[in-house]
């Protein structure tokens, strides 16, 4: 009788979950050779082929189907009772995994985190910082402070504050900016930042030749417009701190968005996520 090993079982449902070996390996924080490595040993252990490989990516086999089902299915239910569990924890001590943007923690998080280790110094934050959204029902994270305009249904929390945008560049540039700004040389966004809803207002806004350069990052797309590449789609909390750029523009409110705390209500009955969301409800809802 062949054994499943979990762990490359682990590696089998990321590629299945996301479609391509890259996106799993990045999700893993791996390299594609060990996925594939993980993936070809789960193969030769059940003696049965995974996945085919089309045009889309890597999809299961129909024999392999059943199983990574039943696999999921199982994997869910280790999650919920790990969050079950988790949530029933009354200590003020032990980890908090908070997610968040390279955007928040340069411009508003320190000095609330600087505040939250005083008060609660039995408690660790362990602070993921990536523009991607990572899953709080898998528990990627226990908590994430997010910009979105309506979290996932499953989860709770607290809209914090409105995220106004605006242009900027270096004070130069703007002054020989044409009559109409939107026919200057821009920065735009990259990758998953380009279908984000400010990418494509920006993708309506400003034609692709008139894009000098692309960052999948609002603090790389500061940095771009502080060299004076060109004019830049900020976030006013980012844009308004830099100290060479000039704002060239009233925030623009088709694109005003939320912050946002959250949580899975499974962890929000726990003392640590409990304390941790209050602390930073209280000091990112003030002016």
């Amino acid at each position: 009788m062949q054994h499943i090993n979990w762990d490359n079982l682990r590696y089998v449902l990321m590629v299945a979950n996301k479609g391509s070996i890259s996106a799993a390996a990045r999700e893993l924080d791996v390299n594609r050779t060990t996925v594939l490595r993980r993936i070809n040993r789960f193969q030769q252990d059940l003696n049965c082929r995974i996945f085919d490989r089309g045009d889309a990516g890597y999809i299961l086999t129909p024999e392999a189907e059943k199983m990574i089902n039943a696999a999921r299915e199982v994997e869910n239910t280790l999650f919920n009772m790990q969050r079950q569990i988790a949530g029933r924890e009354l200590r003020l001590e032990g980890e908090v995994r908070v997610t968040t943007t390279d955007t928040f923690i340069l411009s508003v998080l320190g000095p609330h985190l600087a505040s939250f280790s005083q008060r609660h110094p039995h408690i660790v934050v362990d602070l993921l910082v990536t523009n991607s959204i990572l899953d709080l029902n898998r528990r990627d994270a226990d908590v994430a402070i997010r910009p979105t305009g309506q979290p996932e249904g499953n989860l709770v929390g607290q809209r914090l504050c409105d995220i106004e945008f605006g242009f900027y560049a270096l004070p130069e540039l703007l002054a020989r900016a044409p009559a109409d700004i939107s026919a200057g040389r821009w920065i735009g966004f990259a990758d998953d930042f380009a279908t984000t809803p400010v990418g494509n207002w920006l993708g309506g806004a400003v034609e692709q030749r008139n894009i000098c350069a692309r960052c999948d990052s609002f603090v790389g797309v500061r940095c771009l417009a502080e060299a004076g590449i060109g004019f830049a789609l900020l976030p006013c909390l980012l844009g308004d701190d830099s100290p060479s750029l000039r704002r060239a523009s009233e925030p623009i409110a088709e694109v005003t968005t939320g912050l946002w705390i959250l949580t899975h209500p499974d962890l929000a009955r726990s003392a640590r996520v409990h304390a941790f969301i209050d602390h930073f409800s209280e000091a990112l809802a003030s002016p």
